[in-house]
């Protein structure tokens, strides 16, 4: 929008230049029309102007004066000078004083309109430009982990002293885009528009004051009108008018939009002075669950883990916990299973899934974000389990005949069950489950029956190198753990076998 003041002091040529260039085009609209310049530097703080068309010949400040000071104090209006043929020389003056054009009298419409319309396009593309530059700051000041630069701040012009932060989410682009359209079309106000992520947009609304209750409400009622019915979830921050405040402003909204996870309403509208915040400890609830959550993972009792997580999740919403309360809880979960089950690092990466951090940003509600997280979980589960299921035939008989073979190796735990793509843990049990022996208890019987298979058929051989032979290095050792399990010596036995 094209927003022009007339000056002249004649006021049936200032009043008409007003109607013909407001039926012109709707977006040219004159904001004043004054019959001396010093009336229009008068009022100009107080006015956006994008161009001035002035008389020359006038009281007080003629029009070359005018441009003169609106060249020094706004550069950025545009200015038009309006001359009769025998004031040419004025004009020539005027060009050289950077009024854009002039125009002779009486007004040609059809030039004067392809002035404005040439106006209007090169203003769009400067703001555009502008627009441009300011939202990549934006975008660096609002997702900065750090505190913003000093010469960041000092390259952020906004286009009015005070601001306020508004964090849009809608379950896709299409809704959010929408009502973002709506409220710029239908509000006093210049709005700058990010989009952060598919279905989450940040409007920095500014103006020339901060924002009252009312204004805040006026605003909340054009949302519900525009939403009309769709989930939608807004949190508003206060206004400022320090730069250094934008971030701290952004996750204020932030915060009074992801509080919407609890509202049932199909529109939640916050802002952050209303919302009451209260320390939580996310840690203790966790750690209350860990053990049991371990050991349930441990033997793939999925009904159990499920249940920890329920019960996890119960507390959490109990004490109303934010989403990035959620995902550090959730994260901790997934550590603890990648820990205790080998195969769920690979199959939680691998899986169609959104990732954890887009599936929480993304949930419109707590009970999605449990449901997603908690299917996603219990689906990797049992894959585990169906796995081990189809392996548990198999693993057990692999590890005999590595043992059968191996006998005299150190047969390290973990190094075994990596051969069968087990925990320690499960395979352990499952060991037990098939042959009623531990691992240790299986290695030590097969070794001694090697070692008395030795002993009888081996004279030549030492004691000390038959121990040696299956495994055990230390005679000491070797002979007292023969005599435990045996029942005699090694010697007694060699002496026993040969008679």
């Amino acid at each position: 929008m094209l927003r022009i003041a007339i000056v002249d002091d004649e006021i049936l040529i200032r009043e008409g230049l007003a109607r013909m260039i407001s039926k012109e085009n709707t977006e040219f609209l004159v904001i004043g029309t004054y019959s001396d310049g010093k009336h229009l530097l008068d009022e100009l703080p107080s006015l956006q102007l994008d161009v001035v068309i002035t008389d020359i010949r006038m009281p007080q400040i003629n029009g070359l004066e005018l441009i003169k000071q609106l060249k020094g104090s706004h550069p950025q209006i545009r200015s038009i000078l309006m001359s009769g043929f025998v004031e040419f020389n004025y004009a020539r003056e005027a060009i050289r004083s950077s009024a854009v054009d002039y125009l002779l009298k009486p007004i040609d419409k059809e030039q004067l309109f392809e002035l404005l319309y040439q106006l209007e396009e090169e203003q769009q593309f400067s703001r555009d430009k502008e627009v441009r530059h300011r939202s990549g700051l934006l975008l660096t000041l609002l997702q900065g982990d750090e505190p913003p630069s000093p010469l960041l701040l000092l390259s952020l012009t906004l286009p009015q002293p005070y601001f306020s932060v508004f964090v849009f989410k809608g379950r896709s682009r299409e809704p959010v885009c929408f009502c973002v359209d709506r409220l710029r079309q239908e509000m006093a106000f210049s709005i700058d528009s990010l989009e952060i992520q598919n279905g989450l947009h940040v409007c920095i609304l500014y103006s020339t004051k901060q924002l009252s209750d009312s204004d805040r409400n006026e605003i909340g009622d054009r949302i519900r009108i525009s939403a009309n019915g769709m989930i939608l979830h807004v949190g508003t921050s206060s206004s400022y008018n320090d730069t250094a405040k934008l971030r701290q402003a952004y996750l204020d909204a932030k915060l009074a939009c992801s509080i919407g996870i609890y509202n049932p309403d199909r529109l939640h509208y916050a802002n952050i002075q209303n919302i009451q915040q209260s320390e939580i400890n996310i840690l203790e609830p966790f750690n209350a669950i860990k053990e049991p959550l371990i050991h349930d993972l441990q033997i793939l009792n999925m009904e159990g883990a499920l249940e920890r997580v329920h019960n996890l999740f119960s507390v959490l919403k109990s004490q109303q916990a934010m989403p990035h309360q959620i995902l550090r809880v959730c994260r901790w979960v997934i550590e603890s299973a990648q820990k205790e089950l080998q195969e769920f690092e690979a199959l939680y990466k691998g899986a169609p899934y959104l990732g954890l951090d887009e599936s929480i940003a993304s949930s419109m509600s707590f009970s999605e974000i449990e449901r997603s997280f908690t299917n996603h979980f219990s689906s990797i589960l049992f894959e585990i389990r169906v796995h081990r299921l189809e392996m548990s035939g198999t693993a057990v008989e692999t590890i005999k005949r590595w043992i059968s073979a191996n006998y005299n190796q150190h047969a390290d735990l973990n190094t075994l069950a990596n051969m069968v793509f087990l925990t320690p843990s499960y395979l352990s049990k499952l060991f037990k489950q098939e042959t009623g022996l531990t691992l240790t208890d299986y290695i030590t019987e097969i070794r001694l029956r090697k070692a008395k298979h030795l002993l009888k058929n081996a004279p030549d051989l030492k004691i000390h190198e038959i121990g040696a032979e299956v495994g055990y290095g230390d005679p000491a050792y070797f002979n007292k753990l023969f005599k435990r399990v045996v029942g005699v010596t090694p010697n007694e036995y060699k002496r026993i076998s040969i008679v």
